[in-house]
């Protein structure tokens, strides 16, 4: 078919390879929920499509987005319609990031989507009866620096795959009254979890789940309140969005069309008159929207504007659905009853009718635009006749969304975290941040807030220089010691044994301070309350099994983990060493000294256990040298050439901290906690000296935050070099092969336990899911999970959260 054949090459031109990598996959794994079609997507820089080339973007014209997308829809129906979420949301950042292009914050954010190949997921359009499109299904209550964020969006496409979220919100305007603004946030911050919704086969790819936000906080400068225009027209904001969505999300079904329409042509059923007039009919649609596209490329933005693709979108669904019609009756029972395809395009094409604004909503407003009676107005204000909601309605019982392991899984990225205000710290033993399935969140206030807006916070300044700092570190004074800020967790339960909550169970919000964890501190508790007097971190009782010193991937997998921890918190603590020495004051030193103990005994421990698995004492540091050499050159060195000369040349306490509490530490806990947790029925005595070292690592992050805080509190100038130093080292840990040192262990473990699934049992590494159950691709996603959480939460109450934004 002419028109598909030269969108396809339009497509191939902008996407190398997208087409081909899609039409890989088989039909059913292209629709089905579980994200199969994104990694191509990824991969081809599809997220980059609409992004202009000065940022980094393909710089796709409206009129090419539109035939891309008609090709796309074609091949991959959930894929167009997802991403269609994704370039609205980005479309519309161009006009926002008029609001903000002094800060410099644009260029990062825009640019780290292409980078990064971003996905950006919106909450912004809904559709609901009794509801306008534009009214905000979520509110914001100021706090201080920026606000918290309460609601839902369903159904959200890219839910379970989205980087970024968009969002309209409603603020208290400088009136007290509810305003509606646009706000960005990442998809990993506490209070941000997916559920179930999408009931229906039909678009499942999208991934059109329930979003659900509960207290979320995120920065005042990334919430931008909207206008209305004279007479209460859309601002450019949401006028340039809404016409990107239009134009885009019918191309999408077009492409759905043409998939059938070319079907029937091929097949040459039918009179000519009939192929022709089907032809022409789908056309109709095609030139409607190019039409609508050329416009916008002309500069026609305005509300005039929005009428009239308005008016070629509601044309173009006619057309959509009548060719669609025609194509599967022209291509005969016969071709319905043998292809799937064929009755899902059919089904697929129908569900353009319920993307917002419904025909009824915007009647009167354009009648009035249309007789000359008034300007075209899109409010608010909810219509008379229930509106259909933005995608088709699920049904009653959806399956629960099912885990998509990445392939190959990648390094653990740090996901973009828009946030500078500290998270609110969950007690002992609170359930993780990833809701499971099916169970239901803390209740989120809706209710519209009424309070003033705050004061602005600093803007965002260019990336600064990363010069040793000229304001030193001061300890502030105390605040309430021994006590876990915002958690009703003491400082002595966080080093219990038994009382500890660990990463996986939201200790990543704890708050303590150099002052809660000194000697005396440490001395009193870690010793008796977290090593009970067991030297080498097991009790004495446990023992080592036979197979683990057999040859195999079991025992392969567990000495070298082994060996890469004892050389890593080794290297760790010589690190750690220079931070002792540039401490500025004792408070800090006396903590730093104790995470040096600690960091040693971590090593000394692995480095035993290297002889419970058989090793001979003289042979252990060769073993480890060999097991390790290649994560060490790939790894450690890369890290050690980043830190060595912040901390030993420069002696920057404040830039030592943040890299030893981020980019080592936060990082770097959350697998060695999955550790624990895969070893437990197999090696209790790995098992145990994990989770000792874990409960350390906790401490250790939970004060280096406070450290960090304390001091941008006092010396807010000190922010831009710290995020400028946070943001290098995240490059830095993006290019470190991670990923390959995850995917050796747990395949080595995989292929390891398959003797002893048995004496594994029903053994649940996690709620809900047992060991024996699980495959390489989930853990390590797991891992990945808590990591971005720990990273999120930890910048969060730095006040350092920017750096992950982009």
């Amino acid at each position: 078919m002419r028109s598909l054949d030269q969108a396809r090459a339009l497509c191939e031109s902008y996407l190398p390879g997208l087409i081909d990598g899609l039409s890989a996959l088989p039909f059913e794994q292209r629709e089905a929920s579980g994200g199969a079609t994104l990694p191509v997507f990824r991969s081809s820089r599809g997220p980059g499509l609409v992004i202009p080339k000065d940022y980094g973007g393909l710089g796709a014209t409206p009129l090419d987005a539109v035939r891309i997308l008609r090709a796309i829809g074609a091949h991959a129906p959930s894929l167009a319609v997802g991403t269609t979420m994704h370039h609205f949301s980005v479309a519309t950042l161009f006009t926002f990031a008029e609001s903000i292009k002094n800060s410099g914050m644009e260029w990062a954010l825009l640019e780290a989507i292409t980078s990064r190949n971003l996905l950006v997921s919106s909450g912004f359009a809904e559709g609901r009866p009794a509801q306008g499109i534009l009214a905000p299904t979520m509110t914001a209550t100021p706090a201080p620096g920026g606000y918290r964020i309460n609601g839902t969006k369903k159904p959200c496409s890219l839910s379970h795959s989205m980087d970024l979220l968009t969002a309209s919100v409603a603020v208290p305007g400088p009136d007290g009254e509810p305003q509606t603004a646009f706000l960005l946030m990442p998809a990993t911050l506490r209070g941000i979890t997916r559920h179930p919704f999408w009931g229906s086969s039909v678009l499942a790819g999208a991934e059109s789940d329930e979003v659900r936000l509960t207290d979320v906080y995120i920065e005042e400068e990334l919430v931008i309140p909207t206008e209305n225009g004279p007479d209460g027209m859309l601002d450019d904001l949401q006028t340039t969005g809404f016409i990107w969505f239009e134009l885009l999300i019918t191309a999408s079904y077009l492409g759905m069309a043409s998939a059938l329409v070319e079907r029937a042509l091929a097949a040459r059923r039918g009179a000519v008159t009939d192929r022709a007039a089907l032809g022409t009919r789908l056309e109709t649609a095609t030139q409607l929207l190019e039409g609508a596209a050329r416009a916008m490329m002309a500069g026609e933005t305005d509300n005039d504007a929005l009428a009239r693709v308005l008016m070629a979108r509601y044309g173009a669904q006619d057309a959509i659905a009548d060719a669609a019609r025609q194509a599967v009756e022209m291509l005969g029972g016969m071709a319905f009853i043998g292809s799937p395809d064929v009755a899902y395009l059919i089904a697929a094409c129908q569900c353009v009718a319920f993307h917002p604004p419904s025909r009824g909503s915007v009647a009167a407003a354009m009648v009035d635009y249309l007789d000359g009676s008034g300007p075209f107005l899109m409010s608010d204000a909810g219509p008379t006749a229930a509106a259909p909601s933005a995608q088709p309605p699920p049904a009653p019982a959806p399956q629960p969304h099912p885990v998509s392991p990445p392939a190959p899984v990648r390094a653990p990225q740090p996901v973009p975290a828009a946030v500078s205000e500290p998270a609110r710290t969950p007690s002992a033993g609170s359930a993780p941040v990833a809701v499971p399935a099916g169970s239901a969140p803390p209740a989120a206030s809706t209710a519209p807030a009424t309070t003033a807006v705050p004061a602005g916070s600093a803007p965002v300044a260019r990336p600064a220089s990363l010069a040793r700092p000229t304001t030193p570190y001061v300890v502030a004074q105390a605040e309430t010691p021994r006590v876990a800020g915002g958690s009703t967790m003491t400082a002595d339960d966080a080093a219990d044994w038994d009382n500890a909550t660990s990463l996986f169970d939201g200790a990543e919000g704890l708050r303590l301070t150099p002052r809660d964890c000194d000697l005396r501190y440490w001395f009193a508790n870690v010793p008796q309350r977290t090593l009970r007097g067991n030297i080498v971190g097991y009790a004495p009782g446990l023992e080592t099994p036979d197979f683990l010193r057999e040859s195999g991937p079991l025992r392969d997998a567990l000495v070298q983990e082994v060996a890469f921890r004892a050389l890593a918190e080794e290297r760790a603590a010589r690190a750690i060493g220079y931070i002792v020495a540039c401490a500025p004051d004792s408070t800090t030193a006396e903590f730093y000294a104790t995470q040096l103990m600690d960091e040693t005994r971590h090593a000394m421990i692995f480095r035993n256990h290297l002889r419970n698995l058989g090793v001979d004492e003289h042979d252990v540091a060769d073993v480890i040298a060999q097991q390790t050499a290649a994560d060490k050159a790939g790894i450690l060195d890369p890290l050690e050439e980043l830190g060595m000369p912040i901390v030993r040349d420069q002696q920057d306490f404040l830039g030592g901290v943040v890299l030893l509490t981020i980019l080592v530490e936060g990082f770097l806990a959350p697998s060695f906690e999955l550790s624990e947790r895969k070893w437990r029925p197999l090696d209790p005595r790995m098992a145990d000296m994990e989770k000792g070292a874990g409960i350390d690592e906790v401490r250790h992050l939970a004060v280096g935050t406070s450290i960090i805080r304390e001091h941008l509190q006092q010396h807010p100038d000190e922010k831009e070099r710290l995020v400028e130093l946070i943001r290098g080292g995240m490059r830095l840990w993006e290019q470190l092969p991670v990923a390959d040192q995850l995917n050796r262990w747990e395949n080595w473990f995989q292929e390891g336990i398959a003797p002893h699934l048995e004496m594994i049992g029903d053994y649940e590494i996690w709620d809900g899911r047992r060991l024996v159950d699980t495959t390489p691709e989930e853990r390590i996603q797991k891992a990945l999970e808590v990591t971005s959480t720990v990273h999120s939460t930890r910048l969060t109450d730095m006040g350092l959260g920017r750096a992950l934004i982009f």
